[in-house]
């Protein structure tokens, strides 16, 4: 475990260096092309902290094409989540961790994950499609029940040949960067 903190302070370190308005857009500008977003109707995203990858205008652009909206609510400190439909960042209120959620009693809790993507929150990911996360395992948990496409949203620098694993870690099915999107298996070029 100690060696995944200590990856986790470098790469924290290394993002907010990175950390730019122009690759965020860069990174969702290519995720909006594919058409694993463009087929999806709902999207489970996650409302980013400030050195994260932006995740507001991917939540903008969704709810203007008309896709349904979901972001999680920890309902427990045992790594448990659920996800709540938005329809505007009006319904989000600060929640633990000070991360943005919905406000569960204005929003609907999602119970049908059918054709659906998720968007997976990390600070780096390997070629093999596994996270280095904040160690919390709430992903973890909800990607061990959710059978629908998951993506990982990473800078180009931050992408690793191998990151450390445990035995409960579960792989996205794809990453996109700023210039490129990797299929755990083989990569792809930025057209999707």
């Amino acid at each position: 475990m100690s060696e995944k903190n200590e990856l986790r302070k470098e790469l924290l370190l290394k993002r907010r260096k990175l950390h730019s308005k122009y690759l965020d857009e860069s990174v969702a500008n290519i995720l909006i092309k594919t058409d694993i977003f463009k087929n999806a109707k709902t999207i489970l995203l996650y409302a980013s902290l400030d050195d994260e990858i932006s995740t507001d205008f991917l939540i903008e652009c969704a709810l203007n094409c008309g896709k349904r909206v979901a972001l999680p609510v920890c309902i427990d400190k045992n790594g448990n989540m659920d996800f709540y439909y938005i329809n505007s960042f009006d319904d989000l209120v600060t929640g633990h961790f000070s991360v943005r959620e919905p406000d569960i009693n204005k929003c609907g809790i999602v119970n049908d994950y059918s054709n659906s993507i998720c968007i997976v929150p990390a600070i780096s990911y390997d070629e093999r499609g596994y996270r280095l996360g904040y160690g919390k395992g709430y992903y973890d948990r909800f990607l061990q029940k959710y059978t629908s496409i998951s993506v990982g949203l990473c800078y180009n620098e931050l992408v690793k040949k191998e990151l450390p694993i445990n035995s409960f870690d579960i792989p996205v099915d794809y990453i996109v960067t700023q210039s490129r999107i990797i299929s755990v298996g083989f990569e792809e070029d930025n057209n999707g």
